[in-house]
């Protein structure tokens, strides 16, 4: 059985020296999803001048909180913040919370959005898109997922990550 450090352990591994490289920001995420609003687009440009860009294991906790707007992340973005977010999961699993609730949905490539995931998951490396799958396939045994929770999982598993854990 695959253990909490050792998925730690293959995440850090899997996504070290990834930088956001001009993806959308933390902060960049939450205008989006306020709509912009009270934001020009060269204060939305200069957002990520304040925010850590190079490396993802020194962002904190309350930056993730209340909501990191994880759907409106691209390709980079996602790179970039998620593997910080999977190991947030691993420490701290809460169903309530949109931080948990945004990382599981951003794993979990439905049929209806599958072009947007494929789109999402473009920046991703084989050997990132391993260590995904292998925390997809372990985070059931290893939290205590609500039921909703488990079956997105499973499903996520046999619709796309399976493939990646050879």
């Amino acid at each position: 059985m695959t253990t909490t450090e050792k998925i730690r352990q293959i995440i850090e591994s899997a996504f070290a020296g990834v930088k956001l490289d001009g993806g959308v920001s933390l902060e960049q995420a939450k205008v989006i999803d306020n709509y912009g609003e009270g934001v020009t687009e060269q204060e939305f440009k200069n957002l990520p001048r304040n925010e850590n860009r190079e490396n993802w294991k020194d962002i904190p906790d309350n930056a993730l909180e209340p909501d990191p707007c994880v759907a409106h992340y691209d390709a980079k973005g996602l790179r970039y913040y998620l593997p910080r977010l999977i190991l947030s999961v691993l420490a701290n699993y809460d169903n309530t919370s949109m931080r948990v609730i945004g990382t599981l949905q951003a794993l979990y490539p439905k049929p209806d959005f599958w072009e947007y995931h494929m789109n999402q998951y473009s920046e991703l490396n084989y050997e990132q898109k391993q260590a995904i799958a292998l925390f997809v396939e372990a985070l059931p045994n290893l939290v205590s997922l609500d039921r909703e929770d488990r079956v997105m999982m499973e499903r996520a598993l046999e619709k796309y990550w399976r493939e990646y854990l050879t």
